[in-house]
């Protein structure tokens, strides 16, 4: 194993262990606002890494003067992210009230009726697991296309977490398909009604994986997924746009928002038809990165060489 900083560590041993059990005992969906206020707390400790955040926010926003505290927020939706997989088991038993209000119920029931499934289009925002475990509990059957991971290094006491924390992942009631193996088993799913949520801006922090084509999102050539769409024409499914965002009003934490059917030109050729749903793919994640950018987890990869086209400097 990688020798990573004893501090780190230690971190690791007291979060994952005492801090998570202490928040075992609180009420459903407390646990989200103690990591947020976690996140805040590193933030503060994290000048350099958010220094790097500002950098890039400022690709995106050149005349925004508020960029360190976008930069701040991110951190803290990081956090909430982070430590989801403590409450998967909480939700699946039926508690998921207090996490998520999932708005646009009615545009997904809709697409259902047609006797397909449905393919679910989502950026990377807010706690983008949420939804997932949320309908699985509702009784939706869902899937997930993952892959990519966090790529690098990791001393045993981070190997020990990783391990825990997919055991505790098993608590979704979803399947969570690998986006590395065969597509196939995805693409029956859709034929059997069922529901594939699939990320329309990459997976971070390791090799991405499939077909990119490069859009404009924020004034940037960005390379964007184009898997969620290539399932939706090959599964004859429904696409609809899908975002978690941090709750702007009373109740829940977070909201998820379900969209529309996208109008994709199915009776295109597949190449031109992914052309297109590309087209609409990022007006969507360039609207939401505008009005929420303190809830995106990749603002470190939205630069040259990683999501962005060219080279650093």
């Amino acid at each position: 194993m990688f020798a990573e900083s004893p501090i780190k560590d230690v971190y690791r041993k007291l979060v994952w262990g005492p801090y998570r059990e202490l928040l075992g005992r609180a009420p459903a969906g407390a646990e989200l606002r103690f990591n947020r206020r976690l996140g805040a707390v590193v933030a503060r400790l994290s000048k350099g890494k958010r220094a790097q955040l500002v950098v890039n926010l400022r690709r995106a926003f050149p005349s925004r003067d508020d960029l360190d505290d976008v930069a701040a927020e991110a951190f803290c939706t990081h956090f909430a992210d982070q430590y989801i997989s403590w409450s998967f088991a909480r939700i699946a038993r039926g508690e998921g009230g207090p996490y998520l209000r999932v708005e646009g119920l009615h545009h997904l029931d809709r697409a259902l009726q047609g006797g397909r499934g449905a393919v679910l289009l989502h950026p990377h925002m807010g706690v983008p697991q949420l939804p997932l475990c949320v309908l699985g509990a509702r009784n939706y059957r869902v899937n997930q296309v993952g892959g990519g991971g966090v790529e690098g290094p990791i001393s045993e006491e981070g190997a020990r977490v990783t391990q825990l924390r997919h055991r505790l992942e098993q608590d979704i009631p979803a399947k969570i398909w690998d986006g590395k193996g065969f597509i196939r088993p995805v693409l029956r799913a859709l034929t059997r009604g069922e529901l594939v949520l699939s990320a329309m801006d990459g997976t971070g922090g390791g090799k991405e994986l499939g077909r990119r084509v490069v859009r404009e999102v924020l004034g940037q050539r960005m390379r964007l997924p184009v898997g969620a769409l290539w399932l939706a024409l090959r599964g004859e499914a429904p696409i609809l746009p899908m975002v978690t965002i941090k709750n702007p009003g009373p109740g829940p934490l977070y909201v998820t928002e379900i969209h529309e059917p996208m109008p994709l030109r199915r009776e295109l050729p597949i190449d031109d038809a992914l052309e297109h749903g590309a087209d609409l793919s990022a007006r969507w994640l360039d609207l939401w990165l505008r009005e929420h950018p303190g809830d995106w987890h990749f603002w470190d990869e939205f630069e040259p060489g990683r999501f962005l086209e060219g080279d650093l400097p």
